[in-house]
């Protein structure tokens, strides 16, 4: 998303101080409007007088912050502070080929926005479900570690496992005694600071 930039002395210009705050306001949503829609500084006449008023787009002309043109008026500086609709292009078509490339080095598919499922590529941009867990895999149940009988998250290593392959709940878990479990994490965290080593 291109931003509108104005320059930090923008409000003690004279041409500013000369036109006023409301011809300003008019000037400053436009402002955002060409950014948004890529227009190089082209205010269309319908958009200015959405915003303001034709006696205020006269004010801008007067003061030479706008310039009359066919069709509407033109902010005859907006190129040397704001991007062009050219570079914004390339720059997002950029942005778009890094994050394809990230996707493809890290094996992740594209996700369809209006489904959420990913999409397979190669078969035309299809929606792929995601599988569904059998039956008996143990989803949505906790089995119990057997070094401590607590129950411990699905597919959790047991305890003596490396703490890197341990998520930080579990490593709490495992070092809270039993009868704990069910403490806020307001309790836990004052237990936690009165039982450390």
């Amino acid at each position: 998303m291109p931003w509108f930039r104005l320059d930090d002395s923008f409000d003690s210009h004279p041409k500013v101080i000369a036109a006023g705050n409301e011809a300003v306001g008019l000037y400053v949503r436009c402002g955002t409007y060409c950014a948004r829609h890529l227009t190089d500084g082209f205010i269309p006449e319908h958009v200015a007088f959405l915003y303001g008023t034709p006696e205020l787009a006269e004010t801008l002309v007067r003061t030479k912050l706008w310039r009359r043109v066919r069709g509407g008026w033109r902010m005859p500086d907006y190129l040397e502070y704001n991007p062009s609709a050219k570079t914004v292009d390339k720059e997002r078509a950029a942005k778009t080929e890094r994050q394809r490339r990230w996707r493809e080095a890290h094996g992740r598919r594209p996700v369809d926005a209006s489904t959420g499922a990913s999409r397979d590529a190669s078969k035309d941009g299809a929606p792929t479900p995601s599988p569904p867990r059998p039956e008996g895999s143990g989803a949505g149940t906790a089995p119990k570690n057997a070094a401590n009988g607590r129950a411990s998250p699905t597919g959790s290593p047991a305890r003596g496992a490396r703490l890197e392959d341990r998520s930080v709940a579990e490593a709490i878990a495992e070092a809270i005694p039993n009868g704990h479990a069910g403490m806020s994490p307001i309790e836990l965290a004052a237990w936690t600071a009165t039982h450390q080593e």
